[in-house]
């Protein structure tokens, strides 16, 4: 009855947190409950039980988001392989309680877990989803340690908030408290981050038509590709004092040979606009995934989508960074997936990032922080647009400035004055030190406990062995 009521806890604030209903205070505290059991006289398998059946209750946002939308194949390896692991490293944390110490325990399952999102994320392709860190980006103050360790670091502070309560619970004060004052100083940084003077401002806007992008779907035409050019280009032109635009991934429709007639109203809307417009831009065949970015002085620059979703976009992934020059870049939707993608082309001092992107409904949110985030870790603000999704705009710490859902009809314009950036963080700098330093000092742990319990066991015998002996014999 414990260890199913440890499940029910734990697995409610999992889902609650990490889902659509976006309670991103129960984040720090969901595995506690787990955690708890783990340290007390449970039998194993029943600890296993219910961190599996905990974890997999927390995942069932991810069959709300795109059942009927995506093969199963597609996400159940990673939601297999994240499932799986996490008892492990629960029932980990748990035997070093009791072979090592509180202390040693109480780093166990916040590198543990750091360390299993990190390696998954190295060769998943959907990148870093499914991290619990996401459910943090409706926190700023807690996602400002991005800036200087990247996405793994508050994953950790997750794990250790919640370690710290269930040490707590068992009665272990002094590992609980220094896990408590890690998670302060952290939370403390952040406000501080977040009290900063906001850099030079800019008017941006994110557009949208969902009106505009099935008539061109259903029709395939060159007239209704050039009518949807035109739509964008028309309200472009009567909008004034906005510096960029973005339309969403593949908005704008086009065959290889006729390119000129569709982009042209669009280059021109630019011009007049005095402008950067960054259009997502789809050609069937050969299939190419494309963003073009027009400025005001007549100028174009493309962009090849690098991280594509299989088996719906089977083109070849582009090569080039995105940068634009100025300060501006731009990825294209599920890029922003992808830290060490995103930070490669943040070195070169990108100020704002311009996103057109295309999203499964429900998804919205879920898919839309990630981007968030990638703009926390690397000093940027995010411009960002995606059908069948939402319009957002978030400063470099990550507060939301605008948002508006593009499911619905006409065009949809999320406007904001957004402070750029100030460019390269120390998270840009030296990259996912801070996941590899998770790594090592989780196997570091486990050869410690093993190196412990048998040193422990030796000991033991041998003052067996000598309490036997008589020395009077």
């Amino acid at each position: 009855m414990t260890a199913a009521l440890a499940a029910l806890l734990s697995g409610a604030m999992f889902y609650l947190s990490q889902g659509l209903d976006n309670v991103w205070a129960l984040a720090w505290l969901a595995p506690a409950p787990l955690l708890w059991l783990a340290y007390g006289v449970t039998p194993r398998w029943q600890v296993l039980a219910a961190s599996f059946a905990a974890f997999v209750a927390g995942q069932a946002y991810v069959v709300q988001c795109y059942w009927g939308m995506l093969p199963p194949l597609i996400v159940a390896p990673l939601e297999i392989a994240m499932c799986s692991l996490f008892p492990l490293t629960v029932l980990f944390a748990g035997e070093v309680l009791r072979r090592v110490s509180a202390l040693v325990a109480l780093v166990t399952f916040p590198v543990s877990w750091a360390s299993v999102e990190f390696i998954v994320g190295q060769f998943s392709p959907h990148g870093t989803f499914g991290s619990l860190a996401y459910a943090e980006v409706s926190f700023p103050a807690g996602i400002q340690i991005t800036s200087l360790f990247g996405l793994y670091a508050v994953t950790f502070l997750l794990c250790l908030s919640a370690n710290a309560v269930a040490l707590g619970l068992r009665e272990k004060w002094r590992a609980a408290g220094a896990g408590a004052a890690v998670c302060a100083l952290a939370l403390i940084f952040g406000l501080i981050r977040l009290a900063e003077p906001a850099g030079q401002r800019l008017e941006v806007a994110a557009l949208s038509d969902a009106d505009v992008w099935h008539a061109e779907s259903r029709s395939g035409t060159l007239g209704s590709r050039v009518a949807a050019a035109e739509t964008y280009a028309a309200f472009i032109k009567r909008q004034r004092g906005i510096g960029v635009f973005v339309t969403p991934e593949g908005s704008v429709q086009m065959s290889e040979d006729a390119q000129k007639p569709v982009l042209t109203p669009l280059a021109a809307a630019s011009r007049e606009a005095h402008a950067l417009l960054v259009v997502g831009t789809y050609i069937p065949t050969p299939e190419q995934n494309r963003a073009f970015a027009f400025f005001p002085d007549g100028t174009a620059k493309t962009y090849a989508k690098r991280h594509l979703l299989a088996p719906f976009e089977m083109e070849a992934p582009g090569r080039g960074s995105g940068y634009l020059g100025d300060g501006f870049s731009t990825q294209i939707c599920k890029d922003m997936d992808f830290p060490a993608t995103v930070r490669q082309t943040a070195r070169h001092g990108v100020r704002l990032m311009i996103v057109p992107a295309n999203d499964f409904k429900r998804d919205g949110w879920v898919h839309a922080r990630m981007a968030v985030m990638r703009g926390v870790e690397n000093g940027f603000a995010v411009l960002r647009t995606a059908s069948n999704g939402l319009e957002t705009s978030s400063d470099a710490e990550g507060r939301l400035l605008a948002s508006a859902s593009t499911m619905r009809s006409g065009m949809v314009m999320a406007k904001a004055d957004v402070p750029l950036g100030p460019g390269p963080t120390l998270y840009t700098r030296i990259g996912d030190t801070f996941g590899w330093l998770c790594v090592a000092f989780l196997f570091a742990i486990g050869a410690y406990t093993l190196f412990f319990e048998k040193r422990t066991t030796w000991a033991q015998r041998s003052e067996y062995f000598s309490a036997r002996i008589d020395p009077n014999v």
